[in-house]
């Protein structure tokens, strides 16, 4: 067998030979070599494979620790909102007692009193604070979830129309001369299912933030649109795929900042100076309302501006028909009986003074209890019923235990703070319109027209 010598260079100069037995062992050579490269770029390969799908499971627990972190922030958010909104309850439902003298005895009194009387003045004067911190109340009942408000099908740009007339709009505009407020409404917008008295106050409190940012000349935008949303839309709060009518109301200032974004919901927080420039509940109020009506926000806000955007669902609900404003004299009675329950006294007796003016034959009672026996021996026209009486029955109880005895029984509701599963479980049952505290003698007075017809 004929040898071949293979010369390898080596370091010094120094040459070594290796002895190749054939031809054949060349090419086995060659071939050990190329599995080698194989399994090399295979290692290779698997090497940027395994890499690949390293930097996958990294980029994937990134992504999962962050949408765990927003997670958690936005429960934190919403428990922090809860927690403030039951507080609010709480300090709403013990203020509404409070307010009901102030509100309720100067207005009585003043039915008696001649408008050129020394006592006019100060006793209109007491009437109208107790109905301005009224609305302060109302304000906080809103930041309290779930509480009863009378929901129909409408119009978003009625309830827009309606605030751009108003005093309050208009002293705005007073406030901001070199402010400018433009509407551009959707002509062919669907209908939602919404309460038009905290939608205007919505749009009242959004508006008014967007004066205030502008800091001197600038624009204010209140549009409508209908907007049909395919799939999930990430912003302050996911928005769900659905139909909805947006409202947004833009200005053109100096935007809010990421440190102040996360906070503008909250209750009391605000920039400006408390007591003498607002509560710090307008954009608390504006957050509560939207998610009392399964509604989202989206706010988008940089050094140009700031947009709110709120989205609420539509509906094939039909309006319901306007009726005609009722005169004064629409709101006395004839004599009828009407039972009072509640179970605190002063409303009993404030209550019952209103019910008297009106023209109506009082009772009362302080328990739910104490009514199932009133209505065994004493039949009555119409019940009043406190909606909360933390001792024995509610008002929702009172009236089912009641329809009992007297299946024709009719009751209105009579609530300072009701969460709304109470109230339309107690409607459900038949009970007619609810009032709510503190009472006037109008507000009363046509909800008991309204249920005796």
């Amino acid at each position: 067998m004929k040898e071949h010598a293979l010369s390898i260079e080596t370091s010094g100069n120094m040459t070594a030979r290796v002895s190749l037995k054939s031809r054949d062992e060349i090419g086995d050579l060659g071939r050990a070599f190329d599995r080698m490269m194989e399994k090399l770029e295979e290692g290779t390969r698997t090497l940027r494979e395994t890499n690949d799908k390293l930097q996958t499971s990294i980029d994937l627990r990134i992504a999962t620790e962050k949408a765990l972190r927003e997670s958690e922030e936005k429960l934190v958010r919403a428990k922090k909102m809860e927690s403030l909104g039951l507080m609010a309850g709480g300090i709403a439902h013990d203020l509404n007692n409070i307010l009901s003298g102030i509100i309720t005895y100067p207005e009585l009194l003043l039915m008696d009193l001649n408008p050129e009387s020394r006592f006019w003045k100060p006793l209109t004067a007491i009437h109208k604070s107790g109905l301005r911190a009224a609305e302060v109340v109302a304000d906080l009942l809103t930041i309290a979830r779930g509480v009863a408000a009378v929901k129909t099908p409408l119009n978003l740009n009625a309830a827009i129309e309606e605030y751009l007339a108003s005093p309050e709009h208009q002293a705005l505009i007073k406030h901001h001369p070199s402010a400018t407020f433009e509407a551009r409404l959707d002509g062919r917008l669907l209908k939602i299912q919404g309460s038009a008295v905290h939608l205007k106050k919505t749009i009242m409190n959004l508006t008014t933030k967007a004066a205030e940012a502008l800091k001197g000349v600038g624009n204010v935008i209140i549009a409508t649109e209908n907007r049909y949303i395919d799939k999930p839309l990430p912003a302050y709060e996911d928005i769900p795929a659905g139909e909805y009518v947006v409202l947004s109301v833009a200005d053109n200032g100096t935007g809010i900042s990421p440190e102040d974004r996360e906070h503008i919901f909250e209750p009391f927080y605000t920039k400006k100076m408390m007591g003498r420039s607002g509560t710090g509940l307008g954009l608390a109020v504006v957050w509560n309302t939207v998610q009392d009506h399964n509604g989202h926000i989206h706010v988008i806000s940089n050094e140009s501006g700031t947009t709110f955007e709120l989205y609420f669902p539509v509906t094939r609900e039909k309006m319901p028909e306007e009726l005609p404003d009722a005169a004064a004299e629409d709101w006395f009675g004839h004599g009828e009986t009407i039972l009072v329950v509640d179970d605190e006294e002063q409303q009993r007796e404030i209550a019952c003074a209103l019910l008297a003016r009106l023209g109506y034959r009082a009772e009362a009672v302080s328990s739910g209890e104490a009514a199932i026996e009133f209505i065994k021996n004493h039949p009555a026209d119409l019940l009043i019923l406190d909606m909360v009486m933390p001792k024995g029955f509610s008002g929702r109880e009172t009236y089912q235990k009641i329809l009992e005895i007297n299946p024709l029984q009719k009751a209105i509701i009579a609530t300072g703070y009701a969460m709304t599963e109470e109230v339309e479980l107690a409607r459900r049952l038949g009970a007619g319109d609810f009032v709510k505290k503190p009472y006037t003698m109008g507000a009363i007075g046509l909800a008991i027209r309204h249920a005796l017809k």
